[in-house]
């Protein structure tokens, strides 16, 4: 992993930046708890993304 040296407030505002860009109608929050992962972002869904693939 690359450090760039950012605090937590600036990450959270470009992930907020990042979802306003993605879904500017925002997201209900619920679809990655039933499943909804492989809808895309404007759908309200994850962009496709598996979580069995996901690294954390």
């Amino acid at each position: 992993m690359i450090k760039k040296g950012y605090s937590a407030e600036e990450v959270r505002a470009g992930v907020l930046k990042w979802f306003s860009f993605v879904n500017p109608t925002g997201f209900s929050g619920k679809d990655c708890y039933i499943g909804n992962c492989e809808k895309p972002f404007n759908k309200d869904g994850c962009g496709g993304m598996d979580p069995k693939r996901l690294r954390w």
